[in-house]
């Protein structure tokens, strides 16, 4: 359209067509020899046979060789995969980039395979719920190396889709074919976004996924396989794992805040090859604040009972988990100086047959997501039997994970403290090894 307008044009038949980009990327929409980026597509409707796509500079009116029918399908196709794509097309770049890459690497998954504790739970989850799986239809959202395919191949499973958007996905395939799971396992290697015709919508009996990250929610995994939930799992499908706990609670260390004041200790120095570097004291303190802290957490550091926020994998929306608060009020077991907030998560596989819990709680197995620790920037004192409230907010962000905040207080008094701005992305593991118990 010109002006307002509708100007005929003279290519004559175009083709239509969503094609991808590379790996980890949104599709795009072929206009004839256009291409055009869904971003890019304010909206788009149809009036009878004529498919209207409405852009930034111009609209562009297309009139359909079939008909009514064929306009309405391409109007709901395309308004579909520009809703997929604006999820992915949200992240940074970078982050997209480095992510796909990082889960490229055998290394890497061998490290979660080598979770023994881990990988036992999936394994005894699957395994230990055969009419959840025999016979039916799965889907791996996110396979990584493909165990949990295997598995499900392994608990009789007639078809697995093993979803798998890095270079891992040709791994699947050879491991699959080694095994003899090749005529059950189908690897299919792009984003869950952006499938189209390699899965029917709302064709498959279970969800298999570990969407999981530090504190839960770190990577956003769990929004893509909200939205498998939504578009490919049949009504009265499984999802394993079916819901999570995401737990926190009050810890005390003074080894580990002592630790973190040192960080200054270098740039003290008032005559570094005649440099005063104590300018910059303030600032290396905020830097070291603004790390989580990941280790194994001695659970007699924590000084309260802890607090489980239910999050139910059947039910729960994206939107939910865009802007997270969790308000908290904890009574105090012991005298101590309150540093911060320590963090876990529990997941829970409930099948026809059995209920199996993964815990990643401090007195369980160590796992390789550890625990988590938020320190604050000053700590509380507190003697035992008095409350702290306040909340914990995490605002999720384009690097695929969330910018945490905390807020405390001593109850029925003026004395607050607060967190930095905590990148649960940028997290400093503190221990390698696991602890003796």
């Amino acid at each position: 359209a010109d002006g307002g307008r509708w100007m005929p044009s003279p290519l004559g038949l175009v083709e239509l067509e969503l094609t991808e980009q590379a790996k980890g990327m949104a599709p795009q929409l072929r206009l004839g020899e256009e291409t055009v980026l869904l971003s890019e597509i304010n909206s788009v409707d149809c009036l009878g046979a004529v498919l209207i796509i409405f852009l930034a500079a111009a609209s562009k009116g297309f009139r359909l060789e079939n008909g009514p029918a064929q306009a309405l399908e391409a109007r709901d196709a395309i308004r579909k995969a520009k809703a997929d794509a604006e999820r992915m097309e949200g992240f940074d770049k970078a982050a997209v980039s480095t992510y796909f890459d990082y889960y490229s690497k055998l290394a890497n998954q061998e490290n979660m395979l080598q979770d023994g504790y881990r990988t036992g739970q999936y394994k005894k989850s699957i395994a230990m719920n055969p009419s959840d799986f025999q016979g039916k239809v799965v889907m791996d959202v996110g396979a990584g190396s493909g165990i949990l395919s295997y598995f499900a191949a392994q608990a009789g499973a007639s078809k697995v889709f093993a979803v798998e958007a890095s270079s891992m996905a040709s791994a699947i395939e050879q491991i699959a074919a080694r095994n003899d799971f090749g005529p059950s396992v189908c690897v299919v290697g792009k984003t869950l976004e952006s499938i189209r015709d390699e899965v029917a919508p709302n064709s498959v009996d279970i969800l298999v996924s570990e969407p999981i990250g530090t504190f839960l929610f770190n990577e956003r995994m769990i929004e893509t396989y909200i939205y498998a939930r939504d578009h490919f799992l049949k009504p009265g499908g499984k999802m394993f794992p079916s819901s999570s706990d995401l737990v926190i609670a009050p810890f005390s260390d003074n080894t580990l805040y002592w630790e973190q004041g040192c960080k200054a200790t270098f740039w003290s120095n008032k005559s570094f090859y005649g440099v005063d570097l104590s300018a910059a004291v303030g600032r290396v303190l905020e830097e070291e604040l603004s790390q989580p802290i990941v280790d194994y957490i001695n659970p007699e550091c924590l000084v309260s009972k802890p607090l489980k926020v239910k999050y139910d994998f059947y039910t729960v929306k994206r939107s939910e988990l865009e802007d997270i608060k969790l308000p908290f009020k904890f009574q105090i077991t012991q005298p101590c100086l309150v540093h911060g907030i320590a963090g876990w998560f529990d997941a829970f596989f409930e099948g026809t047959d059995k209920t199996i819990v993964l815990s990643t709680a401090p007195w369980n197995p160590g796992t390789h997501w550890y625990q988590i620790r938020f320190l604050f920037k000053s700590p509380l004192a507190v003697n035992a039997g008095q409350w702290i409230d306040g909340h914990v907010h995490m605002e999720a962000n384009k690097s695929q994970s969330y910018f945490i905040r905390i807020e405390a207080g001593l109850t029925g008094s003026t004395i607050r403290t607060a967190s930095q701005k905590i990148n649960l992305r940028d997290p400093k593991y503190r221990f390698f090894l696991l602890p003796e118990r």
